[in-house]
C-alpha cells in the first residue's frame, strides 16, 4: 500500500468516526419531546412562592399549549441564575407529579423573558427553550393572575 493511499484512508477513518460519535451524542437532542397529558396542578409564583392548585381551566390551556410546541427544545446548556419566577408542579390523573414547568417572565432576569424549563419530577431530563411573547402569552398569564410585589433589577 502506498503512503497517500494510508494517508487518505486514515484521515477517512478519522473523520467519519468522528463525525459518527458527534451525532450519537447529538442524535437523542434533536428529537421532538413529547409531554403526557396533566389533569391538575399547583403554581407558585413570586418570590414569596404563593402557592394555589390550577383551575381545570388553566390545566386545559396548558395541556393544549405542551401539544402545540413539542419541537424545539433543548438541553440546558448554562446555569440559569435563580430558580425562576414561577414553577407549576403538574400531576397526571393518578395524582403523581409527571412535570415540573419552570417559568421565566423576565421579573428576576431580563435575559431569561419567556423561557420555560420542563423537567421530569427526579430531574434526570431537563428541556428549555425560549418563546416569543404571543407563543409565551398562556403561560404568562398564569403567573399575571397573582399579584405579588415585583423587585426592581439589581
Amino acid at each position: 500500500m502506498k503512503k497517500e493511499t494510508a494517508f487518505i484512508i486514515g484521515f477517512l477513518v478519522l473523520t467519519i468516526g468522528t463525525a459518527a460519535l458527534i451525532w450519537t451524542f447529538a442524535l437523542p437532542n434533536l428529537k421532538p419531546v413529547t409531554f403526557p397529558q396533566v389533569a391538575s396542578g399547583e403554581i407558585e409564583v413570586g418570590p414569596m412562592r404563593h402557592k394555589r392548585a390550577l383551575t381545570a381551566e388553566e390545566v386545559s390551556t396548558i395541556n393544549t399549549w405542551l401539544t402545540d410546541h413539542k419541537g424545539g427544545w433543548g438541553p440546558l446548556s448554562r446555569t440559569p441564575p435563580s430558580s425562576g419566577d414561577s414553577r407549576v408542579a403538574l400531576k397526571d390523573t393518578n395524582g403523581q407529579e409527571v412535570l415540573d414547568l419552570t417559568l421565566w417572565t423576565g421579573i428576576s432576569a431580563a435575559d431569561w423573558n419567556a423561557t420555560v424549563f420542563v423537567e421530569s419530577p427526579d430531574g434526570s431530563k431537563v428541556h428549555v427553550e425560549t418563546f416569543d411573547e404571543k407563543q409565551f402569552a398562556p403561560l404568562r398569564l398564569l403567573v399575571d393572575r397573582h399579584k405579588f410585589n415585583r423587585t426592581a433589577f439589581p
